[in-house]
């Protein structure tokens, strides 16, 4: 049975990297072809940098979110956020069950990854967990059979959770743009604020100098009736 993985994690704290986990597709985790022959971790960085991070949005609980666009093709995109400004983002093959990243990311959250090697050594117990639990469903005397099933099983699951990911993102996007609004409103208020205060000024200022004018006025005239 294939041993499935993912390809690329990275942990970060205030989006600046503290620990990363690359899993070279020639450890027979299945194979990437084309879509792989890209995969790099600095191709990972490049994108988590550039295109990740913009799009994130931090969540409560355990709940990850699926990126639903492409950023890289055969693979899928997966973040989870955390107290304390931290987040989490996969990278996995598209042929991997969905629910491996999940759980990955998940259990992830309530570790300690401060380094790659602490990272990679949970990774690999997770993912070796994953595995047996998988071959616990297999029956070896009918291997074919069974194999077939565990394939129906994981695109169960696999169109489970695309179905939760899908309003989980919605979710994301709403709050994002809450976000969004709440912050141009905080924005238009400072604004109006200024330009009410540079209002008051300016009607200050006009208020002093028409007072200043009508002053002078009223002073030349009495001194021209007065002295003439």
């Amino acid at each position: 049975m294939k041993k499935y993985n993912v390809t690329y994690i990275e942990a970060l704290r205030d989006n600046k990297v503290i620990a990363t986990y690359y899993n070279n597709s020639s450890e027979n985790y299945g194979s990437l072809g084309r879509a792989g022959s890209n995969a790099t971790p600095k191709v990972f960085r490049k994108l988590v940098d550039e295109l990740v991070l913009a799009k994130v949005v931090p969540l409560e609980g355990n709940k990850v979110t699926k990126l639903s666009s492409s950023l890289l093709d055969g693979f899928d995109c997966y973040y989870g956020t955390e107290a304390g400004n931290m987040v989490y983002v996969c990278f996995s093959p598209a042929n991997v069950p969905k629910i491996l990243p999940l759980r990955i990311l998940t259990e992830l959250k309530s570790m300690a990854n401060e380094t790659d090697q602490e990272l990679d050594s949970h990774v690999r117990t997770i993912v070796e967990q994953f595995y047996s639990e998988l071959m616990s469903y297999r029956d070896s005397s009918t291997a074919e059979a069974t194999e077939q099933d565990m394939q129906d099983i994981i695109q169960l699951m696999n169109d489970n959770i695309d179905k939760f990911l899908q309003r989980q993102e919605r979710v994301s996007l709403l709050v994002d743009r809450t976000s969004k609004l709440n912050q141009s409103s905080y924005n238009f208020k400072r604004k109006a604020g200024r330009i009410k205060s540079k209002m008051w000024w300016q009607n200050v200022k006009m208020c002093t100098t028409i007072t200043a004018v009508s002053v002078l006025i009223v002073t030349i005239v009495f001194l021209a009736v007065h002295y003439m």
